[in-house]
């Protein structure tokens, strides 16, 4: 990405990042298992409850939806039963507070500062466990302060019916696991494919993230799936193997395909159906003739390839790594099993151990469980003073817009309000075609079903499908409801928003800006130590190593990993406000140049083995540039001494000339960057 498309901060970039997130659609990420899940724990329990004119089972409803909701991270894995049980206990208990403590503001109020440091704190355990804590709070706020008896029998009730839909969420998940246990392992590893075509065709266009992030993204959450699934197996599984062997095969074809961006070699021909055809054949949708065929082509273009003279050994290597990825695809080829994974027991020093770490006043958890538990008990005292009965509604948005970082705050904050508003009129516009029971409850699980569909990557849409759902949900509820159940919502809505931006900028806030030196001062740290290592490789050092090794292979990913969390940090931050401008732009450029740089060392590392073989003397070349790229780019020889050390010669020197001029351009415009920031 050259300089003059990179984003300038501001307003114009922070819009655009905000509408990328609104309108996002990856038909390949939908959440049917999670969509599943949802509907049937949200309809089951409600037609028990009509049928058997049992109430309670309406909370058992609830509680099955909610936790549903919340687990809509990491779905599939094999923490996830822990996450329902721990979330279903919690959240009964905290129903059966919020219901003793409703009849007073201010027992209310003090159990939301007590519920609100526990769920914030649960962020402590990643991600999953964050997010599955916001059913409990929700549990608090919606099922048990809006209720208008208060008796220890129907907190007892209640929570007793929310433990009931846990448990039932449970049940669901351990049999909706579409695909069986390593379902969406299988799925991941297709969408590493299905990225790795989009990146072949990317074009760099002005204020969009770099493409690099999410083909890695992808790699590594293929990755964590299978070793959990593996973890998690009563036996060995060639399933698991198979699919192993295809995510590393795609992390190599990822590698090559930047090569040949970064060489400006063309695509080879056939290359992206090949890699549609195998994500397909991962998941069953394509026909092993189809697979084979594609296949024999390759094969038929790699022997063509090999007869050259001289061969590119870049589309060479690609074309070996999509046949071999397309065998395993049609299971000509199979793994042979592993020997399974020792399991490690669990310890309670090292389950209290991530708690213990974050109670710190600098601990961004601690200061957003603090900041969570005081915006929170503020939307329970406007919740007692609303229009009832829809004033849950202010403290139920607070809890979902507030998050740890003021950026993602924003961003949330958008999302929630304008898909509030768009569902709230769509849900408005359906309910005079809805005139009894049974259309409603039809159009409430299709909506549901919609939102979970879509929730795993697109909020602001999910909560179109939610908002318009509520409607009809809240008529079938409470039949003869009028139209104030829609502006009430967006009255609410509004006023939870402003609470969670407020606290988000105004109490402890935690700007990610803020930490992004740090990043980038990791991840010019590991880029240093993988250049280190290919530049090894590149001079023939006999003590480097294999390329293709797996000592080379995981200092690549350690740089690939540092530079994508830079990057996120880098996007998430341009949509934050305030900051200098001036940082901002310097930090961007350095995350640019770090890519460019990893791009190139990319390239060199497929070419290594044959630029060896010429023995060129990088030794000055290797030492200086490691030197400059550790200290930033800021220090070590200029440039242009780096580029009087780069051989030139025969083939191989000028291809290996290209590669080192291009990590000096890249090491170049680090160096700018740095000497554009601020002193800290």
């Amino acid at each position: 990405m050259d300089a003059e498309v990179l984003p300038a901060p501001g307003w114009g970039t922070r819009a655009r990042l905000l509408a990328a997130d609104l309108v996002a659609f990856d038909p390949a990420r939908l959440g049917w298992a999670l969509a599943a899940r949802t509907t049937i724990g949200l309809a089951v329990p409600l037609l028990l409850a009509w049928l058997l004119d049992w109430p309670a089972l309406v909370w058992t409803a609830l509680g099955a939806f909610l936790l549903a909701i919340g687990d809509c991270t990491d779905d599939g894995d094999r923490l996830q039963p822990v996450r329902i049980l721990v979330a279903t206990a919690l959240g009964s208990l905290a129903i059966m507070t919020g219901v003793l403590a409703g009849g007073s503001l201010v027992t209310a109020v003090a159990g939301m500062m007590a519920w609100g440091l526990v769920t914030g704190m649960m962020g402590a355990y990643g991600n999953a466990f964050a997010t599955m804590a916001l059913p409990v709070a929700w549990a608090y706020v919606e099922l048990g302060l809006p209720p208008e008896r208060h008796a220890l029998p129907h907190a007892l009730l209640l929570g007793g019916a929310f433990a009931l839909g846990g448990l039932f969420l449970l049940l669901l998940t351990t049999v909706l696991r579409i695909g069986g246990t390593f379902g969406p392992v299988r799925a991941q590893t297709a969408a590493c494919y299905r990225e790795i075509a989009r990146y072949l065709d990317a074009v760099p266009a002005p204020g969009a993230p770099p493409p690099e992030p999410r083909v890695r993204g992808a790699i590594a959450e293929a990755r964590r799936l299978a070793a959990q699934a593996r973890q998690s197996a009563v036996g060995a599984s060639r399933v698991n193997q198979r699919a192993l062997v295809l995510i590393e095969i795609a992390d190599r074809l990822y590698s090559v395909i930047g090569a040949m961006r970064e060489t400006g070699a063309p695509p080879v021909p056939g290359c992206r159906d090949a890699l549609l055809a195998i994500a397909r054949g991962i998941e069953g949708q394509e026909d092993r003739a189809t697979l084979r065929r594609l296949r024999a082509g390759i094969e038929a273009a790699a022997r063509e390839e090999a007869g050259g003279a001289p061969p590119d050994l870049l589309r060479s290597r690609m074309l070996g790594e999509l046949g071999h990825a397309l065998a395993l695809a049609a299971e000509d080829e199979m793994p042979a099993l592993a020997a399974p994974a020792a399991p490690r027991a669990a310890r309670v020093s090292a389950l209290l151990a991530p708690l213990r770490a974050n109670l710190d006043r600098n601990s961004a958890v601690a200061r957003h469980a603090l900041r969570f538990a005081v915006v929170t008990s503020a939307a329970v005292m406007v919740f007692w003073v609303f229009p009832k009965p829809f004033g849950y509604w202010v403290p139920l948005t607070a809890t979902v817009v507030l998050k740890p970082y003021a950026g993602m705050t924003l961003a949330r904050a958008v999302q929630r309000a304008l898909g509030t508003s768009a569902g709230i009129l769509l849900g408005l516009a359906l309910i005079p075609f809805l005139p009894s029971a049974a259309p409603q409850f039809v159009a409430v699980l299709a909506l549901f079903f919609a939102m979970a569909l879509v929730l795993p990557f697109n909020y602001g849409l999910a909560i179109v499908f939610l908002s318009a759902g509520i409607v009809p949900f809240e008529h079938l509820l409470r039949p003869g409801l009028g139209a104030a159940v829609g502006t009430d919502r967006l009255v609410a809505t509004a006023i939870g928003v402003a609470l969670a931006l407020v606290g988000g900028h105004v109490l402890w806030p935690t700007f990610e800006r803020r930490g992004l030196p740090a990043l980038l001062r990791a991840t010019t740290g590991a880029t240093a130590d993988y250049a280190d290592a290919v530049l090894a490789a590149a001079a023939g050092d006999p003590g480097a190593g294999d390329p293709a090794a797996g000592d080379m292979q995981a200092g690549r990913r350690r740089a690939g990993l540092a530079l994508s969390n830079l990057q996120a940090g880098v996007q998430r931050a341009l949509t934050e406000i305030g900051g200098d401008a001036g940082a901002m732009t310097a930090i961007l450029r350095a995350s640019t140049a770090l890519q460019r740089i990893s791009n190139a060392l990319n390239a060199l590392l497929q070419t290594a083995p044959a630029i060896a073989a010429a023995r060129p003397a990088l030794g000055p070349f290797r030492a200086g540039f490691v030197a400059a790229l550790a200290g930033g780019g800021t220090g070590g020889p200029s440039v242009a001494e780096l580029r009087a050390a780069i051989p030139a010669g025969d083939a191989e020197d000028k291809v290996l000339a290209h590669a080192l001029d291009r990590l000096a351009s890249g090491l170049e415009m680090l160096g700018d960057a740095g000497a554009a920031m601020p002193a800290p």
